[in-house]
């Protein structure tokens, strides 16, 4: 479901005779009258009715609970359940959520209907065995009433659990039509038709449709009526393999060592590899394993087959291997089995060759190709079988199919009306049975609200200013940054990793960097800093700890920034170096891509300069002061946090990372940032966190900013929650901050006012302004930067909002979705819409607006680049991200087939990692361990050292 959904109902707007029920988050205290009003339209379609009446929610149970989804979805699809389920309720319209629960709108007495599976297959039960037969067991459990749901639209009944099933049951309804039609994964619906397009020849991305049930306002802002409901649709992107033979797609699929597609390479392989006395899986085998759980049709080229075996689709297990077949490997000609047959019951040995030679009349082509393994149908040749169409693809895609795919979804605003009105097509609501009988009907257009475009800002530069206007972005170009690094750069060096380029490449980056840093005002004491080249086979810890002497002894003083070339993404090394530099040193860093050091172009170094300057201390730029240009930023003394928690890969050793970024200036354009592990999977920050990095940062907020007191106003923007953890964020994350600033300030920390906003870009909401409409949308369509939509898509009564700040260089713009969780300051809607937009400006190391709030987005950032600080060895290699997570897969594939695999593999080789009770800490940003003194780690916590 999307936000602002289902929680407790608002405050009072109802007649005072009617009983009121007080809601736990802010009501919309009004509307914005900021900036001039436009219309755009919301990918949104109302419902234009829905029932009112009783509807009757089942309980099923198939079989003794232990069958697998397959098997439980061919017994509820059976002749003989579908018969006596439309007998009984007299129609033929049941809900079904694909396990447990049904629905209907007839009231039908329990039952239990046997379910003969040969019988419904057209088959006779095999010699001396009885027929499969499975029960499958119907009750009525509730009654699922749909009137709570204008009654919590007008007011008059709290948000519960029966207003979330009536809500539930209407999302079934909806998507009981499509999903029996199209290929469903998860929210969106998938077809095969022209909306697609080959990446490569092994993958295929289609366009498909996502759909979802959300509320919205009772009271539309443009002429019209409105149900409180509507759905939610917009284009889905998916890939999946391309239906070609088995072969083909194994071929193609391990293209990396066989560019040139060669079948005597690709047979090559797949061979078995040689170690010592025995034979082992060649890395393109392992590769090739991950194609199980594919499904396939096995076709029968030589000979007249029954129908019912063409169409029977067979699923991937693996693919045949044995040591003892010697270097040949395991094949059609080496792999045997006990053949019986009516004139030999005891049967004979028979290559899988010869079976096939002799059955069906079908000569193997390719027989040194390992054999297809399934899970009960025995073995296949490749070449006999073709994959199913519509199978998603579900690994990370190369770089190659990234840029491919990227063309293929990111699509400006026309062309994705397009797709969304070829999806609402798709779903025919009109001609869907299941709503007709629901008598549920739904608009075919979308919502068109009345937006407001708020007034962007003028930029602040050291002695120049910059308008904008609504074109969303501006350049550096004789332009010196708002505060340049307070500390000229003196002590300074540059590293270059494994030889990445020469001397000459270097100096040439540096003399156009240094006169770029320079020209936007930056300090620059020392112009020909140390170079130190990587030794060979030297260790990255030791290689920063050299790079480090070399740029201190070169001006006998501390280091106060290392420069790093690094000759490729490899995010592993990345985060060895950062490591070091901020846990060992205390010392900040700047990765450079050797690619862009060889070109030295002035944009490139520009934007370093962004980065480099705010590491040091500086200020890129900041929004020109209301109403005047030296107005301050708030009108009390206010602090502005942002809040994130990261997740790892699934099955990942790590755990999850929080982050809290702290305004650390007057402007709050300089964020501070403290990380630390977060239990595993764990959304809440824990309350040793809230100690441990809020009170440390508020402290040095109260000396460096406060001037010795504390903030009368705090800002609190948590990112990444959902809806039903807002409750959580007040009742935990807040609550303990206000406890921790009581146990450490006293009764003065209570007058402290707090305003608690959650942002999420998690959502399928996009503006689309009118065609030619130049008030409201840019030359490609997209909304301008200050789009602000608070009506008709947004909660009907909570204080939540849509923003979009930024002006989207390619595609579609996706607005951010803010929700007012706590407002104890009561800050008037139009001064906090245009705080949180003009402060969209001042992003530290960009010339546009960004489409999040800048304290969140550096939230993200830290969490994120808080995982290089673990305490770990890099002996133990990645511990997540792309490497990490190929490993697992491959490990999880060989167990499919291997269940012999040792106990001791690690998350490297194989085993779901078991995560210990609880996360190990983090290493501290200058670890006092290493004798840094608290004047250096001091300087490191407080400053950009993530960005």
């Amino acid at each position: 479901m999307e936000p602002h959904n289902y929680r407790q109902a608002g405050e009072k707007l109802m007649p005072t005779d009617i009983h009121q029920y007080p809601s736990d988050l802010p009501v919309r205290p009004a509307f914005c009258t900021a900036g001039k009003a436009v219309a755009v339209r919301v990918n949104q379609y109302k419902l234009a009715s829905f029932p009112n009446n009783d509807i009757y929610q089942y309980d099923v149970s198939i079989g003794t609970g232990a069958e697998k989804m397959g098997k439980i979805m061919f017994v509820w699809k059976s002749n003989q359940v579908q018969n006596k389920l439309k007998t009984a309720a007299g129609n033929e319209c049941w809900l079904w959520d694909g396990n447990k629960l049904a629905w209907n709108s007839t009231l039908i007495s329990e039952q239990r209907i046997l379910v003969d599976l040969d019988a419904e297959r057209g088959r006779t039960p095999r010699p001396g065995k009885e027929s499969e037969k499975i029960y499958c067991h119907i009750r009525q459990s509730k009654v699922v009433r749909l009137s709570v749901i204008a009654a919590y639209l007008n007011r008059q009944t709290p948000f519960d659990n029966a207003i979330l099933e009536a809500i539930n049951f209407l999302d079934h309804a909806i998507r009981q039509g499509p999903s029996e039609k199209y290929t469903c994964i998860k929210r969106s619906f998938f077809t095969k038709g022209i909306t697609q397009q080959p990446l490569d020849n092994v993958i295929v991305a289609m366009k498909g449709v996502y759909s979802s049930i959300r509320l919205c306002s009772l009271r539309p802002s443009i002429a019209g009526a409105s149900t409180g409901l509507a759905l939610n649709v917009d284009v889905a992107n998916g890939t999946f393999w391309t239906a070609q033979d088995v072969h083909q797609a194994a071929r193609n699929f391990l293209k990396d060592r066989n560019r040139n597609l060669d079948w005597n390479t690709f047979k090559n392989q797949l061979l078995p590899v040689k170690s010592g006395n025995t034979f082992h899986q060649s890395e393109d085998f392992k590769t090739l394993r991950k194609m199980a759980k594919l499904k396939f049709k096995v076709k029968y080229p030589g000979k007249q087959v029954d129908k019912r075996l063409l169409d029977k689709e067979h699923r991937i297990k693996g693919f045949t291997f044995d040591a003892s077949k010697g270097p040949q490997g395991a094949n059609a000609k080496t792999v045997t089995f006990n053949l019986k047959t009516p004139g030999n019951p005891n049967g004979r040995e028979t290559s899988v060759f010869d079976y096939y030679k002799l059955k069906y009349g079908c000569s193997i082509q390719m027989w040194n190709l390992p054999l297809i393994i399934t899970e009960r149908d025995g073995m296949f040749p490749m070449e006999l079988c073709q994959l199913v169409p519509n199978q998603q693809y579900k690994f990370k895609l190369s770089p190659e199919q990234t840029s491919a795919m990227i063309k293929f979804a990111v699509t400006r605003p026309q062309a994705r009306i397009g797709s969304i009105n070829h999806g609402v097509g798709m779903l025919s609501w009109n001609t869907d049975k299941y709503l007709n009988h629901y008598q549920i009907k739904v608009e075919n257009q979308m919502t068109l609200t009345n937006a407001r475009l708020l007034q962007n800002p003028e930029i602040a530069y050291a002695g120049a200013k910059v308008n904008p206007g609504t074109a969303g972005r501006w350049d550096l170009r004789g332009k010196k940054f708002l505060l340049a690094n307070p500390e000229p750069l003196t002590s300074w060096g540059i590293c270059v990793i494994q030889n990445a380029c020469d001397e000459a490449t270097v100096r040439n980056f540096l003399n156009i960097f240094i006169q770029t840093y320079i020209g936007h005002g930056g300090k620059v004491a020392n112009k020909n800093p140390a170079i130190y080249f990587q030794g060979r086979n030297q260790d990255l810890a030791d290689t920063a700890m050299s790079a480090r002497l070399a740029a201190g002894n070169q001006s006998k003083s501390m280091p106060q920034i290392l420069l790093y070339v690094l000759p490729g993404r490899d995010s592993f090394t990345y985060e060895r170096l950062k490591k070091n530099m901020e846990c060992r040193f205390a010392l900040v860093s700047q990765m450079l891509n050797v690619q862009h050091v060889r070109k030295a172009q002035p944009q490139y170094c520009s934007n370093v300069c962004m980065k480099l300057n705010a590491k040091l201390g500086g200020t890129t730029c900041k929004v020109v002061g209301v109403p005047h240009a030296n107005s301050p930023a708030f009108s009390r003394p206010t602090m502005v946090i942002g809040a994130d928690v990261s997740h790892p890969t699934p099955g990942s050793l790590q755990p999850s990372m929080a982050a809290l970024t702290m305004s650390f200036d007057q402007y709050a354009a300089r964020y501070a940032a403290a990380v630390q592990t977060n239990g595993y999977r764990t959304e809440m920050i824990s309350e040793n966190n809230v100690n441990t990095m809020f009170i440390p940062l508020f402290k040095q907020w109260v000396g460096k900013v406060g001037g010795g007191n504390g903030p009368q106003h705090i800002y609190y923007f948590r990112d990444g929650v959902s809806e039903g953890q807002y409750t959580h964020v007040l009742d935990k994350e807040v609550h303990n901050m206000k406890e921790a600033l009581l146990k450490n300030f006293g009764e003065v920390s209570r007058v402290i006012k707090w305003t608690v906003i959650v942002c999420t870009k998690r959502h399928h909401i996009r503006f689309f302004p009118k065609e030619n409409d130049t008030q409201a949308g840019d030359r490609n369509g997209n909304p301008l930067p200050g789009t602000l939509v608070e009506k008709d898509v947004t909660h009907p009564f909570e204080y939540d909002f849509y923003l979009s700040s930024h002006s989207a260089i390619q595609g579609t713009a996706r607005p951010v979705h803010y929700h007012v969780i706590l407002d104890e300051a009561k800050v008037a809607p139009n001064d906090l819409h245009m705080m949180i937009y003009r402060q969209c400006y001042q992003y530290m190391r960009s010339t546009t607006p960004v489409s999040l709030y800048p304290a969140v987005y550096y939230a993200h950032l830290a969490s994120n680049r808080a995982r290089a600080h673990e305490s770990a060895p890099a002996s133990e290699g990645p511990r997540g991200g792309q490497k990490f997570e190929e490993a697992r897969i491959d490990a999880a594939v060989r167990g499919n087939i291997a269940q012999q695999a040792s106990r001791d593999e690690t998350s490297q080789s194989g085993s779901q990692p078991t995560n210990p009770s609880e996360a190990k800490p983090l290493l501290p940003l200058g670890d006092p361990a290493n004798n840094i003194d608290l004047a250096t780690v001091t300087k490191i916590r407080t400053s950009m050292w993530y960005i």
